[in-house]
């Protein structure tokens, strides 16, 4: 079990990032790892083949995949419907980005009907509404609280209500950002690690920026160790878990410096309970 742990804590998840050129991903993957970690450019498209970025971070790191946009170019769609299709095997997560402002849902809604709604089960999908500041009225974020003003927050929920309904999926797997505010990442953070699988949750919780990860997204990676663990080791948990326990207390620290800050009270009572 020992072995099994080192395994999950040293995991290396990888995610792919998907959306229509313009959406901000590579903003936002650079946000909410605390890195620059991808081109970004404001006026042409960057990302016109698949970017593998392994960034090393606490543990083992997280593998990024930056693809190119689904409505890029009509004349490749095709193209890139395979290459989506060949990527979805291997990966952990998908984070398809929408921006605030955008109307067009078409190739978008295609790609995900054909090819990712099949697959949840073995690969979740985050819908991150980005660019959220841009909202109209645009010229009314609330400076003082860095945070949307009340119409944006109102005209946010509309678009979230509307994602969730031309996608069919929960508004719960729908999360408002502003990279260039760092405005809700942390419950972008929260979300991710409620979806992902047991043993996956700390590896993601651990590579994120550390004001990123809160408290709560701390014990839910914790706790989704205690649950892989004690689900593998079936009967034989009663009679290891205490060897195991003192194991686990010991190595958080050298594995996850950030989520044993934020939940080192919690790990103890919850493996030594």
């Amino acid at each position: 079990m020992k072995a099994e742990i080192s395994r999950i804590r040293n995991y290396t998840p990888k995610v792919a990032v998907f959306g229509d050129t313009g959406v901000g991903k590579s903003s936002l993957c650079n946000a909410l790892f605390g890195k620059e970690i991808a081109e970004i450019s404001d006026v042409e498209a960057c990302t016109r083949k698949p970017q593998e970025i392994l960034l090393s971070g606490e543990g083992s790191g997280i593998t990024l995949i930056d693809v190119p946009g689904v409505g890029e170019d009509p004349s490749r769609h095709s193209e890139y419907r395979e290459l989506y299709k060949s990527l979805l095997p291997e990966l952990d997560l998908v984070i398809w980005a929408i921006k605030a402002d955008d109307r067009k849902y078409a190739t978008a809604l295609d790609v995900y009907e054909e090819i990712l709604k099949p697959k949840l089960k073995s690969c979740p999908v985050i819908f991150v509404i980005t660019q959220a500041d841009k909202i109209e009225p645009h010229r009314k974020w609330n400076e003082a609280e860095n945070r949307p003003g009340d119409e944006q927050i109102a005209n946010l929920s509309i678009k979230i209500n509307d994602v969730s309904s031309r996608f069919d999926v929960s508004t719960n797997k729908i999360v408002a950002v502003s990279a260039s505010d760092s405005w809700n990442l942390v419950e972008l953070v929260n979300k991710v690690v409620e979806v992902l699988p047991n043993e996956k949750k700390y590896a993601f919780a651990r590579e994120a920026k550390e004001e990123n990860v809160s408290e709560e997204a701390a014990k839910a990676a914790e706790k989704g160790i205690f649950d892989a663990i004690k689900e593998r080791a079936g009967e034989a948990w009663d009679y290891i878990k205490y060897e195991v326990a003192d194991f686990v207390v010991d190595k958080v620290k050298e594995y996850a410096p950030v989520i044993a800050k934020k939940a080192i009270g919690f790990l103890k009572s919850l493996w030594r309970f």
